[in-house]
């Protein structure tokens, strides 16, 4: 694909701008606006303009400009869009995209039409897309892009440069060349930088690089995360299980995964089973959000039941219903804190299985200083406050109680999620706050009752 034109037009490209053009513009005008304008500006305002707009913007596009476009779209916004094509239109745009933004589009389209629109492309291109759409979008195949150069260790630089020359539009962006033997293994990689330096006829067996840091296809996407951060990559091969080279992983793929699986964890931090600003359906919204809220319902219902059996305390001490909102709101935060830490620790790579028996003792050893911290100052308040020693220390030692075991939970659950292959950033929503919620309740009105009943 190659490279978008800098945007020369001096005004800001936003909705605003061009609801304006379409007001009182004419079409060449608003061809004019879009000439030289970034795919990523012009996808931004796609997204944000009523549909009949949508289309309109996108029948003045120029043909090179609209696969660049497309890929990137959010995936409500290209269904909408490339779902309304003819199988052939949309051929036409999936054979100027890289092979993993290609394999993106027509995971979008139903099977039918997807089908369709591989009848219209080349063997190759075929191939090459049926293979990528076999891999979990989880995975590393699911981000993996075939435009890479590969080239057999008994080459010459020269020839390598060559390929290079033919490639290079096709490709993309260069980084490394990647060497393999007579059965595509991979065995070594070559920069650019070595073959400009390097003699024309030296084989590139004796400077290629044998210290590479390969990505099974099979390993899950936020693995990779960590291995790029970890090593500072640019772009990494990825293999099968034989080591037979595949083809590579850029940086830009994983910008847009750790995109991804920050609205991910976001979604699940609030509630939602997914998150997307752009959401433009009140039904889909309602899907998202409802079964979560309809959990904090039973939550509610359920400590309610718990603080309805514990009637006959209040009756005597109505104090103790001062104090409910306190302990129920310090609990959750207590177990979210510990929680975002852990899923955060677990996402990045930071949290392992070394070491994690002296990690677990910190945070708990943090969460006691914190409660011990907490419940003193509540004690010389509630004391100064109700006059009452006794009730203060009862109010006290049941915050104590629930900050700790909120931060029990904080900690255990994203580890449990975690050994069980599922998302800890399940842990950081509704459910932490629901179970801090009806358990602080139990502990507090529990210690209450014991201590002021006897």
């Amino acid at each position: 694909m190659t490279p978008s034109p800098v945007e020369h037009n001096p005004l800001p490209f936003t909705p605003d701008r061009w609801l304006e053009l379409v007001e009182i513009g004419s079409n060449d005008e608003m061809r004019s606006e879009l000439t030289g304008r970034h795919p990523a500006d012009i996808a931004a305002v796609l997204e944000q303009i009523p549909f009949e707009l949508q289309l309109q913007l996108f029948k003045l596009l120029d043909t090179e400009v609209i696969p660049q476009v497309v890929a990137e779209l959010d995936e409500h916004d290209q269904a909408r869009l490339i779902g309304k094509l003819q199988p052939g239109e949309i051929a036409d745009i999936i054979e100027k995209q890289h092979s993993d933004d290609a394999a993106d589009l027509l995971g979008i389209l139903e099977d039918e039409h997807a089908a369709a629109v591989l009848d219209n492309l080349s063997d190759e291109d075929r191939e090459e897309l049926t293979e990528l759409m076999s891999y979990d979008e989880e995975s590393a195949g699911g981000i993996m892009t075939k435009e890479a150069l590969s080239i057999s260790m008994d080459a010459s630089v020269e020839d390598t440069i060559d390929l290079l020359r033919k490639k290079a539009s096709e490709i993309g962006d260069i980084y490394y060349t990647y060497i393999v033997n007579s059965a595509g293994k991979l065995k070594g990689y070559v920069s650019l930088k070595r073959l400009i330096l390097a003699q024309p006829d030296q084989p590139v067996n004796e400077i290629m690089k044998t210290d590479i840091v390969q990505i099974n296809v099979d390993m899950d996407r936020e693995e990779v995360t960590v291995l790029f951060r970890k090593y500072d990559l640019a772009s990494a091969p990825v293999v099968n299980e034989e080591g037979r080279f595949l083809g590579r992983i850029t940086h830009d793929d994983i910008i847009d995964v750790i995109d991804e699986e920050a609205d991910e964890d976001l979604a699940y931090l609030t509630g939602q089973a997914e998150f997307d600003p752009g959401e433009r359906s009140l039904f889909r919204n309602l899907k998202h959000r409802l079964p979560w809220m309809m959990l904090g319902l039973l939550g509610g219902l359920i400590g309610a039941r718990v603080i309805a059996y514990f009637e006959p305390q209040f009756s005597k001490l109505s104090a103790l219903v001062f104090y409910l909102p306190l302990i129920a709101a310090m609990g959750g935060n207590a177990g979210i804190q510990t929680s975002s830490l852990m899923v955060r620790g677990l996402a990045t790579g930071e949290i392992g299985s070394f070491g994690m028996k002296t990690r677990l003792l910190r945070e708990l050893g943090i969460a006691l200083l914190t409660g011990i911290a907490c419940a003193g100052t509540l004690l010389l308040i509630t004391w100064l406050w109700q006059g009452d020693l006794y009730f203060s220390f009862v109010v006290s030692i049941s915050l104590l109680i629930v900050i700790t075991f909120a931060a029990t939970v904080g900690v255990l659950v994203p580890l449990a999620l975690d050994k069980s292959k599922m998302d800890p950033a399940l842990a950081t929503g509704p459910f932490i706050t629901t179970t801090s919620d009806i358990i602080g309740l139990l502990i507090y009105l529990g210690i209450a009752a014991f201590f002021l009943t006897y």
